[in-house]
């Protein structure tokens, strides 16, 4: 039994050293990009909080300069934007690994887990669903010590073969999710309910990219 439980570890050591093809290519196809902005329309959908949908404009210089500016209260999260980027922009940081496969979207997609080499770092971990025929990432999962675990859903239109999506759904914890301080009077306001058990764990924020500018 040891006998095996060593080869195991050995192998699975073996795998890790190692990042994957795949993930070396989507980090070539990133780094095609090196600045671009892009409109963006933010519609969140979060259990307490009632807000507008925010318009905003995104930018991004290679390798990791990421800036949302927004015309009111933005309620994105931060980490579901710039994670991304720090990922490819700085991938001798991380150990990539396979670990699965998953149909997602009516697509085939292989799944890559990313370990920082920074115990000590905000991130904890991030797992990518890579369409590698076309090495689109139709959805991330992107787990941080500051805002717990945040699901991204990716969708693509125009810019798809620069790996830039027209849609994005945010998935987030809400316990763990920082809200901005405007919000405050909002959350007091609406925090008064019936059964708190029935208060859904869970928020989504729905981002929709328009207008692309890539440099």
């Amino acid at each position: 039994m040891r006998i095996i439980l060593a080869f195991l570890l050995f192998s699975f050591g073996l795998q890790a050293k190692e990042p994957t093809a795949l993930f070396m290519k989507l980090v070539k196809k990133f780094q095609s990009v090196k600045s671009y902005e892009v409109q963006a329309t933010i519609k969140p959908n979060i259990p307490l909080i009632r807000i507008l949908p925010v318009k905003a404009k995104v930018s991004f210089t290679y390798p990791t300069h990421f800036e949302i500016q927004a015309a009111g209260i933005s309620i994105l999260p931060k980490n579901g934007f710039s994670e991304l980027p720090k990922l490819f922009g700085q991938a001798e940081k991380f150990t990539a690994i396979a670990t699965g496969t998953e149909n997602l979207q009516g697509r085939d997609t292989e799944i890559i887990t990313l370990l920082p080499l920074d115990n000590e770092g905000d991130l904890v971990l991030a797992k990518l669903w890579v369409d590698a025929a076309k090495l689109l990432i139709l959805k991330s999962q992107v787990t941080t010590r500051t805002n717990g675990t945040l699901v991204s859903d990716y969708f693509y239109g125009a810019s798809a073969s620069k790996g830039l999506p027209d849609r994005m759904l945010v998935t987030v914890e809400v316990k763990k999710f920082k809200i901005p301080k405007g919000l405050a009077t909002d959350i007091n306001r609406y925090s008064q309910v019936e059964d708190p058990s029935k208060i859904k764990k869970k928020g989504t924020i729905e981002v929709l990219f328009s207008n692309y500018q890539i440099h």
